[in-house]
């Protein structure tokens, strides 16, 4: 035998002994790591998947939380207009349809048209469109009410008109009937429309007598539309004579099934889930609570259908299990069966004892991360074969290619874990930078394409956070006290946080401050900024001096935190003293205050010289001073208000803004701010504002 080929079989023998125990090894290793891997891998995609049903839970009861606000909103300018009604003398009105009038096309108005909205619920459980106005409400009397005694009642009512109109418009999609009725019996509903029966008298109704006897406002039990048959929720609110009874009662109706229906819930499990709304209510004679299933979507795709279910009696055994749940905390998650298949229950609270419910089958929830458990498996059983061939085929060149194979495998799932430990800690700089031009890519562009997200949300929530705190915190809590002086003020934010700001300090025994600024630009440095300045405002103030010294002061402080940067700020600063018509005031910047004379009827301007603070070091401030008349209203407030566009880009301007105090000087200073958020919300329509609003309104109150 050649001595090559005797070097040939040593080498070989060699090679061969340390590559089957390096084989070993390896093949026990990278089994070790593919089942770490897939059992972490595992846990973190059900974790992740369950949290992201219970958020879905969660933030569609948030949106459907903001909608009630929104409609309790709209009831109050309703119910705000009736009284305004009631007070004024009744008007001529043009033309005047009451329900019987919709029941017959020579009588109804010209713009009568079926709606794609109010369908009437047949006996068959069909749907129709019912007829409706968008010219014309209805009017409506009670049984034995003579329309000869209620003509001033219904005369009133027509100045309710444009406020129903303009409700409608805001509410768009959102609003099934708005209405309401007077102790007389008069009853006004917008779309009008008719198909009452005759026996129906509205004081005799739920959500009238709920509000009635509460004597506010209260959301009623879900109830079925009279005239549709469609279940709906109603939030009705009493309003008063001058004597503090009840004149009347207003209300807002919303169609359940439509909660549903126009909720867009999207995640991989979309297919398989089914949400419902789920009630809870009082068992007469009891402290029970009785369950109902209101609305369900999964199993129905129609208004139709799911008005045929009010409650669906195969269900209320499971329904009923999750009631501890839901008294023991507002939103959650549970394990249980539904009808007979194991599942994952995801709940939040609406508003009391209502409830949103989303089921996903247990299945299709485990479905993924056991996906991603095989697919690691089969790789790991890959790669021992891998390995096993490797030594059959040749010991230098098969060594050598397996040692890189085990490697390169090694040093993947290795990065793997521990990207995944280096996420748990903390550092969201991980990323993984292998690449293999197969399926195994998948896997490293996910995890690469999930830590970016989950910094930007951890950021985000921290930073909102901290901005929700700091708004919470500069804002008065309440309206100051003072005599001889009626005061409210209010501060609305374009975004989540916003650099406005306006105080109540109290000086000492004998002066109230009154302050109202604006930090240039937006967000969270803003709001910090504002922060700060509140603080030095408030601390200066508790200390001896006149309010120039005051000022002087906080201009000082400020602008060593704004030196060599383009922060500043604007503000308003004015004192009043109890019992005295003399009012103080240094203007830093900002925009003079506005004042106007119901006597003389006439506008002007708290004017003065002065710098924002936090521009100049040095800058000396002057205080003004003013005497004020009986029933003098000063409007101090940021150029949010009259500089507010529309979606034509026309500026709400400072006209506007006078004839609503010229107007309204009557009424308090809450009312004017109220009147005057109303007005830019429906001057600026659709438009998203630009710029925070923020204003304080001070009434000089009559002598007699």
């Amino acid at each position: 035998m050649k001595l090559r080929w005797k070097y040939f079989i040593i080498l070989l023998a060699v090679s061969l002994f340390p590559m089957v125990i390096i084989t070993g090894i390896n093949q026990k290793a990278t089994k070790g790591l593919g089942e770490s891997l897939s059992t972490e891998t595992y846990n973190t995609l059900v974790q992740s998947a369950r949290r992201e049903i219970v958020s879905a839970t969660e933030n569609y009861a948030m949106i459907t939380l903001r909608a009630k606000s929104t409609l309790e909103l709209a009831l109050q300018v309703l119910i705000r207009e009736a009284v305004i009604s009631l007070a004024l003398p009744p008007p001529e009105p043009s033309k005047i349809y009451f329900a019987e009038d919709f029941e017959t096309s020579n009588t109804a108005p010209d713009d009568i048209g079926l709606s794609s909205i109010h369908m009437k619920v047949l006996k068959d459980g069909q749907l129709t469109p019912k007829s409706v106005s968008y010219d014309h409400p209805n009017f409506l009397l009670a049984p034995g009410i003579d329309r000869t005694e209620v003509g001033e009642d219904i005369k009133k009512f027509t100045r309710l008109i444009p406020a129903l109109k303009n409700i409608a418009s805001v509410l768009e999609g959102s609003l099934f009937w708005i209405y309401a009725s007077l102790e007389s019996g008069v009853h006004l509903s917008y779309p009008g429309h008719g198909g009452y029966p005759a026996t129906y008298d509205p004081r005799n109704r739920v959500w009238y007598t709920s509000a009635k006897k509460i004597g506010g406002m209260t959301w009623s039990p879900p109830i079925m539309d009279i005239t549709t048959n469609q279940l709906t929720f109603t939030v009705s609110a009493p309003f008063f004579n001058s004597d503090g009874s009840v004149a009347g009662v207003g209300a807002i109706d919303v169609l359940i099934p439509n909660v549903l229906l126009e909720s867009q819930i999207s995640s991989q499990w979309s297919k398989n889930m089914q949400s419902f709304l789920f009630s809870l209510s009082d068992v007469p004679g009891g402290g029970k609570k009785q369950e109902w299933v209101l609305s369900e979507k999964g199993k129905t795709d129609t208004a139709g259908d799911l008005n045929k279910n009010v409650s669906l009696p195969e269900e209320p055994k499971d329904f009923s299990k999750l009631i501890p749940y839901i008294e023991e905390k507002q939103s959650g998650s549970v394990e249980m069966p539904y009808l007979g298949v194991n599942s994952f229950w995801a709940y939040a609270s609406i508003f009391p004892d209502l409830y949103f419910v989303i089921i996903v089958p247990e299945s299709m929830v485990m479905g993924l991360p056991e996906k991603v458990g095989a697919m690691v498996g089969s790789y790991t059983r890959e790669q021992i074969i891998i390995s096993i061939i490797t030594v059959i085929a040749g010991v230098v060149f098969i060594a050598v290619i397996a040692f890189l194979l085990s490697k390169k495998s090694t040093n993947y799932v290795a990065s793997i874990v521990n990207g995944i430990k280096r996420l748990e800690k903390g550092d969201f700089t991980t990323r993984l930078d292998t690449q293999f031009n197969d399926e195994r890519d998948l896997i490293v562009t996910t995890f690469n394409q999930i830590v970016p997200r989950l910094e930007e949300h951890l950021r985000m929530s921290r930073a909102l956070g901290v901005a929700k705190e700091v708004q919470q915190s500069l804002l008065p809590k309440e309206n100051p006290s003072i005599q001889g002086f009626d005061i409210a003020g209010t501060s609305i934010y374009c975004d989540e946080t916003g650099g406005d700001y306006y105080d109540f300090i109290k000086v000492n025994q004998d002066r109230l401050a009154v302050v109202v600024g604006d930090v240039s630009g937006h967000g969270i440095s803003s709001a910090l900024l504002m922060a700060t300045a509140r603080a030095l405002i408030m601390l200066r103030a508790s200390m001896p001096g006149h309010a120039a010294s005051i000022i002087n002061d906080v201009n000082k402080h400020l602008s060593l935190d704004t030196y060599d940067t383009d922060n500043f700020m604007t503000f308003f600063y004015c004192e009043l003293t109890p019992g005295d018509r003399d009012i103080g005031w240094i203007r830093a910047g900002h925009d003079p205050a506005l004042t106007y004379d119901p006597n003389t009827d006439t506008f002007d301007l708290l004017k003065g010289e002065g710098m924002a603070v936090g521009v100049d070091y040095s800058f000396e401030y002057a205080e003004f001073q003013y005497t004020l008349t009986s029933g003098q209203v000063v409007l101090i407030g940021t150029d949010g208000i009259w500089e507010m566009r529309n979606e034509t880009g026309e500026m709400y301007g400072k006209e506007r803004l006078k004839d609503i105090i010229r107007t309204n000087y009557t009424a308090t200073a809450k009312e004017i701010v109220t009147m005057i958020t109303d007005n830019l919300k429906m001057f600026r329509g659709s438009k998203q504002p630009e710029d925070d609003v923020t204003m304080v309104v001070i009434k000089v109150k009559n002598d007699r």
